[in-house]
């Protein structure tokens, strides 16, 4: 006599089965196949092994990740810019108006680079980082070396190695994810 399996069994597979990619579907019938065949004690543990399988799967596939990478470079970028505003919002009421217009300017920046990393993918984050990184280092040099100390010339110097460890960050996912992407299209 042969029994059906479990429904917790079956829930986990077919949700397995919804989870995996398009490219490993042919693999996840099978799986589903073939848990009528595993003995009754064992097909739990089975059916919750389709599971993680299938969300490590989901989870490495290339179109996911693509999506993390431009998802989480276009939310920081968007962030990074509201962070920048509230700053300009606050030096507005201090009556601090090239630290206001700073903090406007680097949140357009930031802003223009959510735009266009939604619009051509992450590498437009490495196209448009790498300059403004370089212009920022000659704007820490300069307010560093190149001025006379002031209360306000520390504000500034953080303010822009901050924004450089922003654009790093941003550089560093940017960077993975298309070295992850072009490894992948090698692979395939």
């Amino acid at each position: 006599m042969i029994r059906k399996p479990k429904p917790g069994a079956q829930r986990f597979v077919a949700l397995a089965f919804k989870i995996a990619p398009a490219e490993r579907r042919a693999w996840f019938e099978a799986m589903a196949a073939e848990l009528d065949h595993v003995p009754e004690a064992r097909r739990g543990h089975f059916a919750f092994g389709c599971l993680v399988v299938a969300v490590r799967e989901r989870l490495t596939s290339p179109q996911f990740l693509n999506a993390a990478a431009r998802s989480l470079l276009i939310g920081g970028a968007v962030a990074w810019a509201a962070l920048n505003i509230r700053f300009a919002g606050r030096m507005s009421v201090s009556d601090a108006i090239v630290l206001e217009a700073f903090g406007y300017i680097i949140a357009t920046m930031f802003a223009v680079g959510a735009l266009a990393t939604a619009r051509f993918g992450y590498r437009a984050t490495i196209t448009l980082a790498a300059p403004l990184m370089a212009v920022l280092a000659v704007t820490a040099a300069l307010i560093r070396f190149g001025s006379v100390a002031t209360p306000t010339s520390s504000l500034y110097l953080a303010l822009v190695v901050e924004d450089l460890l922003v654009l790093a960050c941003a550089l560093l996912v940017a960077g993975a994810a298309a070295r992850i992407a072009t490894a992948r299209q090698a692979i395939r």
